[in-house]
C-alpha cells in the first residue's frame, strides 16, 4: 500500500451529495462500488474509503443496500441533470473526483485508465470539461471555477495534493521507559493516539503522519487498515501484525495554521523488560534512518541513570545528525527541593562529558501541554485530568516553572499565543510551542 493515502484527508465534511435523497445516494455509491470492484478489488484503501462514504451518506453503512447496480441502466441517472427550483445541476464532475480518490489516489496511471473508461459514459458535449477536470487534478494551475458542484471536492483534492508535494519533516523520538515519550507524542499531535502507560505490548515502530486538514478521522495501519479508528483500536496492537511497524494518520492540532508535512517516528523504550526486541529496533532506527531531527527525551525526575548513560553513549557513537535533548516532567519539581535551571545545567554538563558538543537542551512538561491542547480543542477531561489541569495551571504561573523562559533567545520571538486564557497560557509555559517551532522550522 502506498503510504501517502495515510496522509490524505477525506472529502466528506461538506460533500454535496450528502443532502440528496437516499434513492440517489444508493445509485451514486453503487456506481463508485462498481468502479472500485473493477479497478481496486481487495484494495484496503478503496474498501475502507467506500465504507466512510456509506457512513457519511446514510448515517449508518448498513442502510446502504449493496448490489443491484446496473451500469448501463443506472449510470445515466447518476451522471445526468438534476432539477431544483430555479436551477439545473449535475454531480457528473463530482463523481470523477470521488472515483479517482477512492480507486486510484496516488496512482496517476490507474487514474488515467479509469478516466478513459468513465469518458465512454459521458456525452460528447461534456468531453472537454471532464478532460479539463481530470488534467486539473494533476496540474493545480489549471482553473476549474466554471465547473459546477465541484468547489468543495476540488479544494479538498488540491489541499491533499499540495501537502504531499512537500518534503516531510522526519522526527525520530528515542527514550528509556518512563520518560513520557507517548505523552509527548500525544501533545504534539493534540490527540491521544499513543498509550501513555507502561502496558505489556509488542515492540513496534509507531509512525504518526500528519494530514493537511481536519476531516474527523484517524487512520491506523496495523495489519488491517482502519480509516475511522476509535480509541480502543488506537490503543490496542493487532496481534496478527507480524511486522515491526504501525502507522497512524491524523490531523495534527497546532496553533500554527500553516500545514507542514510531519512524520513522528516513535521507537520503543530501549530499556524495556517486556520485549527483548525493543532495544534492537530502536538502535537499528538510530543507525539506519536519516531523520531531520532526533529528539532524545529525558525524565527530569531521574537524570543520570545508568540506562540513560548507556543509551546516550550509543547515540553519540552512531548518530551524527541534528539532535535536541528534551528534559520532561519538570512540572513535578518542588520549588523548595528542585531547580529547573540547575537540572538543565547538569544535563548539559553530563552530555558534554559523554561527548556531545554544545548539546541543545530544552525543558518540557508534555503532560501539561497535552492537557492544555485538550482544553483548547474542546476535548473532555475526566475528573483526574481536570484536577491536574487546574493544579498545573496554577503552578506554571510561577516564574520558576514557566518553561518557555528557558528556551534559546533565537526561538522566543517567534512564539506567541493570541489569548490569555488559562489553557493557552499553560500551553505556552509547558514549553511545547517552542519545541514545535524548532521542529517545524526544520524545513
Amino acid at each position: 500500500m502506498n503510504q501517502i493515502v495515510l496522509e490524505a484527508s477525506q472529502m466528506l465534511d461538506k460533500h454535496p451529495v450528502t443532502d440528496e435523497k437516499d434513492s440517489y445516494k444508493q445509485k451514486y455509491i453503487g456506481m463508485l462500488e462498481y468502479f472500485a470492484e473493477k479497478y481496486s478489488a481487495k484494495n484496503p484503501w478503496a474498501e475502507q474509503t467506500l465504507r466512510l462514504y456509506k457512513k457519511k451518506f446514510f448515517g449508518n453503512e448498513n442502510k446502504y443496500q449493496s448490489g443491484g447496480f446496473d451500469l448501463s441502466r443506472d449510470s445515466k441517472s447518476v451522471l445526468g441533470i438534476k432539477f431544483r427550483p430555479f436551477r439545473f445541476f449535475s454531480y457528473r464532475y463530482c463523481f470523477i473526483i470521488d472515483c479517482i480518490f477512492i480507486c486510484a489516489y496516488g496512482d496517476k496511471k490507474k487514474a488515467a485508465q479509469i478516466f478513459d473508461d468513465l469518458s465512454t459514459l459521458y456525452h460528447r458535449w461534456h468531453q472537454k470539461k471532464i478532460r479539463l477536470l481530470f488534467d486539473s487534478l494533476y496540474d493545480l494551475s489549471i482553473a476549474t471555477d466554471e465547473i459546477e458542484q465541484i468547489q468543495f471536492l476540488k479544494s479538498c483534492w488540491d489541499k491533499n495534493s499540495k501537502f504531499i508535494e512537500k518534503e516531510p519533516i522526519m522526527v525520530l523520538v528515542t527514550a528509556n521507559m518512563s520518560a513520557g515519550k507517548s505523552t509527548l507524542l500525544n501533545a504534539l499531535v493534540g490527540k491521544k493516539v499513543n498509550k501513555t502507560r507502561n502496558e505489556v505490548c509488542t515492540a513496534k515502530i509507531h509512525t504518526i503522519v500528519d494530514k493537511p486538514y481536519e476531516d474527523g478521522f484517524s487512520y491506523e495501519l496495523d495489519f488491517l487498515l482502519e480509516l475511522d479508528a476509535d480509541y480502543q483500536t488506537l490503543m490496542e496492537d493487532n496481534e496478527n501484525n507480524n511486522s515491526s511497524n504501525i502507522t497512524v494518520g491524523t490531523f495534527f492540532r497546532t496553533l500554527d495554521k500553516t500545514p507542514k508535512r510531519l512524520w513522528l517516528i516513535d521507537t520503543p523504550g530501549v530499556n524495556s523488560f517486556q520485549d527483548a526486541n525493543s532495544k534492537s529496533l530502536s538502535e537499528d532506527m538510530i543507525c539506519n534512518s536519516k531523520p531531520d531531527l532526533l529528539i532524545y527525551l529525558l525524565n527530569g525526575e531521574n537524570i543520570g541513570t545508568d540506562d540513560d548513560k548507556k543509551h546516550l553513549i550509543f547515540v553519540s557513537e552512531h548518530y551524527h545528525g541534528k539532535i535536541i535533548f528534551v528534559v520532561n516532567k519538570l512540572d513535578r519539581f518542588r520549588q523548595a527541593e528542585d531547580s529547573v535551571k540547575e537540572t538543565l545545567n547538569k544535563v548539559v554538563s553530563e552530555l558534554t562529558d559523554i561527548g556531545f558538543k554544545e548539546p541543545n537542551v530544552v525543558p518540557l512538561s508534555s503532560y501539561a501541554a497535552y492537557l492544555a491542547k485538550m482544553k483548547i480543542f474542546n476535548e473532555t477531561l475526566d475528573d483526574d485530568e481536570q484536577d491536574e489541569y487546574e493544579l498545573m495551571s496554577r503552578k506554571m504561573k510561577k516564574p520558576e516553572y514557566q518553561l518557555d523562559s528557558y528556551y534559546p533567545e533565537t526561538i522566543k520571538p517567534a512564539v506567541a499565543v493570541s489569548s490569555d486564557d488559562a489553557a493557552s497560557q499553560l500551553l505556552l509555559h509547558s514549553g511545547l510551542l517552542h519545541l514545535e517551532k524548532i521542529i517545524y522550522n526544520m524545513r
